[in-house]
């Protein structure tokens, strides 16, 4: 039998995986019925997301279980995950990539100004010689490392930027006595810099002709060192083998939840700061080849694990949704609509911006982080066509950096955005502000 028989509709785009012996808490799925189930009754959410939703419920200390519109296989927990915890924290529901999330820049261009594809590749130019693309490359924030050290225990605050601009100025390093392991503080050269895989930077224009830019990245090798460090530390204490990392939790009163807790909220600082020195280096760029404004307008976290209303809240591929009047945002200029959902979906289909609801509240006040992943790496490359991919972004007039198009990036990689989106408000916990279509793009070459 199919784990989806045993589940019981909650609402429009709302449902319930009641508990099991096994699990401590029941788990709320966020989908519409055409994602959960596919059509004509196949596809939709692969049934291998089924024992990594129930281990997400088993976890010590967990109280409370989301699953977004975007869900599908990661490791230990599903990517589009969101995990109430009581005394506990799980590295798995952070992942490696600490505090990987979002950044838009708003701009005083149009369409127009952009419209000439000499010119856009003339920006993709200048905005790769400014900061480093691709794996293990060193960044654009040289001139900030003599102050590494106040970014990652201060974030954005040490770079004179507040919550007005970004979703957290400042994670709280509670004790930061902690030494930074030597693996992480040997990649603070990577600080502004955008890495691989499915980070990107983005050129974008919305429905009215403004042009925006979209960027993607997170905490790179220094975040993924204090990661790797405690998934193998937190298999050893558990007495768990080394396939078994996702599967650890830390009390979050013990010596090595502690540790963690510190490290991994300055590894959350160093990726806030990493967003805002590209974000910062791509607007130089813009105004350089296009002249104009260009600025930070909000920067947001996907991968994150922190304190809300007394309890720990995991989010794994999930983004914050804080309607309006919340009181986390109370004296900030969004206390009046809730603060920007920064939505990506891929290159082809572009992406959106979300403001949340009062329904987001049953969701625990988050939504999806993109479009979702519907097809692997290897699949994608195994699949797609790389003549009919290049055609598809020709006709789109999508300029890239890279010679090719990635396939494993491409649009038949991820789920249909209309539809992840479609899902969010049809459960009332979102609604689309603005969608922007996609006109150049710099990935990073792995």
């Amino acid at each position: 039998m199919s784990w989806k028989q045993t589940l019981e509709k909650a609402g429009e785009g709302h449902w319930v995986l009641p508990r099991t012996k096994q699990m401590r808490c029941e788990a709320h799925l966020f989908l519409s019925g055409s994602l959960l189930f596919g059509e004509d009754g196949g596809g939709g959410v692969e049934e291998d997301v089924f024992g990594q939703v129930v281990n997400a419920c088993s976890f010590p200390g967990a109280t409370r279980v989301v699953i977004t519109p975007d869900c599908h296989v990661g490791y230990g927990v599903p990517i589009g995950t969101a995990i109430e915890t009581e005394g506990t924290l799980l590295p798995t529901a952070a992942g490696y990539d600490i505090g990987c999330g979002m950044v838009q820049l708003s701009t005083s261009l149009t369409w127009e100004d952009v419209a000439d594809k000499l010119k856009r590749r003339m920006w993709i130019d200048e905005v790769v010689r400014r900061i480093g693309i691709g794996v293990g490359q060193p960044g654009a924030g040289k001139g900030s490392l003599k102050k590494f050290n106040e970014i990652v225990r201060h974030g954005a605050k040490a770079l004179g930027r507040t919550n007005d601009v970004a979703e957290r100025a400042c994670v709280p390093v509670e004790d930061d006595s902690y030494d930074i392991p030597e693996k992480a503080w040997s990649k603070r050269s990577q600080l502004g810099s955008l890495g691989g895989g499915n980070h990107f930077c983005e050129m974008q224009v919305d429905e009215a002709g403004k042009v925006w830019v979209m960027l993607h990245t997170g905490s790179r090798g220094f975040g993924w060192n204090i990661a790797k460090q405690f998934f193998v530390e937190g298999a050893r204490l558990l007495g768990l083998g080394s396939r078994s990392e996702d599967s650890i939790w830390f009390d979050a009163d013990s010596v090595t939840g502690k540790a963690y807790w510190n490290l991994h909220n300055m590894a959350a600082n160093f990726a806030i700061a990493n967003r805002l020195l590209i974000g910062e280096a791509v607007c130089e760029a813009l105004e350089h080849v296009f002249g104009g404004e260009a600025q930070v307008y909000y920067e947001i976290s996907h991968n994150l694990i922190q304190r809300e209303s007394g309890r720990f809240v995991a989010r794994k591929g999930a983004t914050r949704a804080f309607p309006k009047h919340h009181a986390a945002l109370e004296g900030t200029v969004w206390e009046a609509t809730g603060h920007p959902i920064l939505i990506p979906g891929s290159m082809e289909t572009g992406s959106a911006i979300l403001f949340a609801d009062e329904g987001a509240k049953e969701s625990l006040y988050s939504v999806n982080h993109g479009a979702g992943r519907r097809l692997s790496r290897n699949q994608a490359k195994k699949s797609l066509d790389q003549k009919d991919t290049d055609l598809r972004m020709g006709k789109l007039g999508v300029i890239l950096n890279t010679r090719n198009t990635p396939l494993d990036e491409s649009g038949p990689c991820y789920k249909d955005l209309e539809q992840v989106l479609g899902a969010v408000e049809l459960a009332g916990l979102a609604h689309v502000e603005r969608r922007l279509r996609p006109v150049a793009c710099i990935k990073g070459n792995d």
